[in-house]
């Protein structure tokens, strides 16, 4: 009786030493490379061959980028596709880029990191978007003289 006593302990004891285990283990990293979620690293106003631009330095190289106007206010949204990687993140303010913007915000839901750009003005300038590898321009309204 006693021998199967310890056969049992050491059974109990085994499984109760394999639950901890998995309840200690530790957390999966970040997805990285190809399933990395896209994310904005940077964001500039710039003059780029004379226009007036809005850089956006992404983490990765986006597998879409789509972008949409709005009126009352003017705004610009763009929005770069991705893996889901770690998952949503809720909107933010960014601080003051540039005179003429009186907000951005950036978020990310389901793989699409969103920009928002919006204007003092009722209506968005006139505006062109350009995907650079792991940029996107926005350049906005006509030449500047200058």
């Amino acid at each position: 009786m006693m021998p199967l006593l310890r056969v049992l302990g050491a059974v109990l004891l085994s499984s109760v030493v394999a639950g901890c285990a998995q309840k200690l283990s530790a957390p999966t990293a970040a997805p990285t490379g190809d399933q990395a979620p896209v994310a904005l690293r940077n964001l500039q106003v710039a003059s780029v061959d004379g226009y007036r631009a809005v850089l956006l330095r992404l983490s990765r190289l986006p597998l879409a980028v789509r972008q949409s106007s709005a009126r009352n206010p003017g705004r610009i949204v763009v929005r770069a596709w991705g893996p889901l990687g770690d998952g949503d993140l809720a909107e933010r303010a960014l601080p003051q880029v540039d005179p003429m913007l009186s907000d951005v915000r950036v978020s990310r839901h389901q793989g699409a990191l969103e920009v928002v750009l919006e204007f003092k003005s009722e209506e968005p300038p006139p505006f062109s978007v350009h995907e650079m590898a792991d940029w996107v321009m926005i350049r906005l309204g006509v030449p500047e003289q200058g």
